[in-house]
């Protein structure tokens, strides 16, 4: 109960002190400030927000005579109390009003896939309106998959392509996360009208600011990644403001030298080209897929993350581990050991 009204003491004090356009958002901003330093839940925080607006609404007249005093110990007491039992109210929020993010993100089992995933979905709680697209390279989707998507709260489908077998089969280099993204563009055909959508990859790191500025793609935009091939960096190149070419590390005679991570593009735009879609050719994925999407020139590119000066996003890798040895179950049976071992491949 102290932690609770020390939580609601902080977001009062950043309430009154934070010089924002209206009341709804500096509350929003307080409980955000609340919520990264100590470590909330974004499901809790929302209900916060929606107390504290409530709050607000009952006792504006109030405030106004006081003030803006902070309210009694038994009033916060009383509204921990109350945020602590009663449900999230489905009223509509400045949440309704941001256009819908969808995460196209492809994935297969692996030792790092829960690993993997965990660390991204920490990320995409904190974006408002978004829906994650997961799409794994198998016939039958991993039931721990399915779990952690579940406890994160966020809107998400957990979908199935596998990779057809004949590229299996193909020697060298494989077009990875490809039937996965064609499976996301076929349900953003069909169930989104507006929006952004991005391929984001579950090995990649993500600024937070960066779902912020992928919101404003009109059309297709593009920014730097990362971490990126032997230059470090894939990047549109910006001379006094206006587009001059590609720094990428691989050109290989590709029109779109680009990242998978470092562009996005509108629903509306998609909708638009019926036929854009991501071909089956191990290293030119990006760039086959921005060609689909003609009419459309390099020079027509949004270019965000601040004229392309931000590293919003990061081509990083996990290290590849080793498959976990079996579990020796005459010595180990009747253990905890047997749960844990169903949770690393």
């Amino acid at each position: 109960m102290e932690e609770q009204k020390t939580h609601f003491r902080q977001i009062i004090i950043l309430y009154y002190y934070h010089k924002g356009k209206t009341a709804v958002q500096n509350i929003r901003y307080a409980v955000y400030q609340v919520q990264i330093t100590n470590g909330l839940s974004p499901e809790i925080s929302s209900m916060l927000v929606q107390e504290l607006i409530n709050q607000l609404s009952e006792n504006v007249s109030v405030a106004s005579r006081n003030h803006f005093k902070s309210p009694p110990q038994s009033q916060l007491s009383a509204m921990a109390i109350h945020r602590a039992v009663t449900p999230r109210p489905s009223v509509p929020s400045e949440e309704s009003f941001e256009e819908p993010l969808y995460i196209i993100t492809p994935t297969y089992r692996r030792p790092e896939q829960i690993p993997e995933l965990t660390r991204m979905a920490h990320t995409l709680m904190l974006v408002k309106n978004i829906h994650w697209l997961v799409i794994e390279d198998a016939t039958v989707a991993t039931k721990q998959v399915t779990t952690l998507l579940e406890r994160t709260g966020l809107k998400f489908d957990h979908l199935i392509a596998p990779m057809p077998e004949k590229y299996k089969l193909k020697k060298g280099a494989k077009p990875r996360g490809v039937s996965n993204r064609n499976r996301g563009l076929q349900w953003i055909r069909a169930n989104a009208t507006k929006g952004v959508f991005y391929f984001a990859d579950d090995d990649n790191t993500y600024d937070i600011e960066l779902f912020d500025e992928i919101r404003k793609t009109k059309t297709v935009s593009m920014f730097p990644v990362g971490l990126c091939t032997k230059f470090g960096l894939s990047s549109p190149i910006l001379k006094n403001g206006k587009f001059a070419g590609f720094y990428d590390g691989w050109v290989a005679g590709r029109k779109f030298p680009v990242d998978m991570a470092g562009f996005a593009v509108n629903v509306k735009f998609l909708h638009q080209r019926p036929n854009a879609t991501m071909p089956f050719r191990a290293g030119y994925e990006e760039d086959g897929f921005l060609k689909s999407l003609a009419p459309f020139e390099p020079r027509d590119a949004q270019l965000l993350a601040d004229n392309c000066t931000k590293v919003l996003a990061w081509h990083t890798q996990t290290k590849k581990n080793e498959p976990s040895a079996p579990l020796d179950m005459k010595l180990y049976g009747a253990t905890n050991l047997v749960k844990l071992k169903q949770q690393i491949v």
